[in-house]
């Protein structure tokens, strides 16, 4: 059985607590390569993880015939050129979320990626997993009966003024690092776009980057709010409130692979959690399905599921709320 083989673009905390062990229990895909700007680095980096080549340079990586899929972990102001770079190599690119910094970006990976017949998608791994499965599928069948709100936490503390997500030229901050992913799975689980949003945040008054961000998406027939923050407790969770049930997802983003996953679902006669239905999703590494998924793409030629498109769509929420936070008024879509 051929495999697809896959680089990875610098030595990235989540590459090697994520990607990488999810490219080596995936079934069709090889973890082939490292790139770094320091070759120590790039060598050390290897040898810890078993990675038969490295470079140190990321020119290396693009030019190598042997890779198939490189995937992108580098700070987010610089996901767009190199991935420009990745795509006139013929590489499939697997960009980490944000994609870009701004949804007019997108489209020149568009323009790349169709010029070079390559696949570019970006790796909101939630949605490869059974759990946001099962809820997709639950609430197309009318499980919850119509979607009346959406409400979301995802919160960490981090006050390191040398991690990539406090510096602002960086892209750093809590709308773009994890506000993303509420945005991502309320248009996800509801198959619609959001008509306008108003969003309101906190600024570290030396990061300047948003450290507790709140806002609404209002999508005519229900609203999803959120709050996320860089600076507070860790916390996630996920309520979706129906007209006949409301499902409360308690590990909605970060879901262990080793774990299963709780759902809750309050049928309306009670507001006690034990009174209720508690659902155990089985334990999945979503890396690993969002590789093995993109890999088939390639290899079964199978339809992406999620490509550029459904990526720049995301952004312009995005974009819609640091503009709403500017000019503290709603904005439309």
């Amino acid at each position: 059985m051929k495999k697809i083989k896959w680089g990875i673009l610098s030595t990235a905390k989540i590459a090697e607590t994520a990607l990488i062990p999810g490219i080596k229990k995936s079934k069709n895909s090889i973890l082939y390569s490292v790139a770094s700007r320091d070759i120590t680095k790039a060598k050390i980096f290897s040898k810890k993880h078993s990675i038969p080549n490295f470079y140190g340079s990321y020119e290396e990586l693009y030019n190598d015939p042997n890779v198939d899929v490189i995937y992108n972990p580098l700070p987010n102001h610089l996901h767009l050129k190199s991935s420009i770079k990745a795509a006139k190599n013929k590489k499939h690119i697997l960009i980490e979320k944000p994609i870009t910094l701004k949804a007019n970006e997108v489209d020149q990976l568009s323009i790349i990626s169709k010029k070079n017949h390559t696949i570019i998608t970006e790796a909101f791994m939630v949605r490869h997993h059974p759990q946001w499965q099962w809820i997709k599928k639950n609430i197309d069948n009318g499980f919850v009966g119509k979607i009346h709100s959406i409400s979301s936490v995802f919160s960490y503390n981090n006050k390191d003024p040398k991690n990539i997500r406090n510096i602002k030229k960086y892209g750093g901050g809590a709308l773009y690092d994890i506000g993303c992913y509420p945005i991502q799975i309320s248009r996800f689980i509801s198959g619609k776009e959001p008509k306008k949003v108003i969003g309101i945040a906190n600024l570290d008054k030396n990061f300047k980057t948003d450290v507790l961000t709140t806002g609404i998406m209002d999508f005519d027939s229900f609203h999803s709010t959120f709050t996320v923050s860089t600076q507070s407790c860790l916390k996630q969770s996920v309520t979706i409130n129906g007209s006949k049930k409301t499902i409360v997802i308690e590990n909605p983003f970060n879901a262990m692979a080793s774990k299963k996953s709780t759902i809750i679902v309050y049928d309306g006669s009670s507001i006690y959690r034990d009174d209720n239905k508690i659902y155990k999703i089985k334990s999945s590494d979503q890396y690993e399905n969002q590789v093995t998924d993109f890999s088939n793409y390639i290899l079964k030629k199978n339809k992406v599921k999620y490509g550029l498109s459904d990526a720049k769509k995301n952004m312009k929420v995005i974009d819609a709320f640091f503009k709403s936070i500017k000019d503290k008024k709603w904005i439309k879509i």
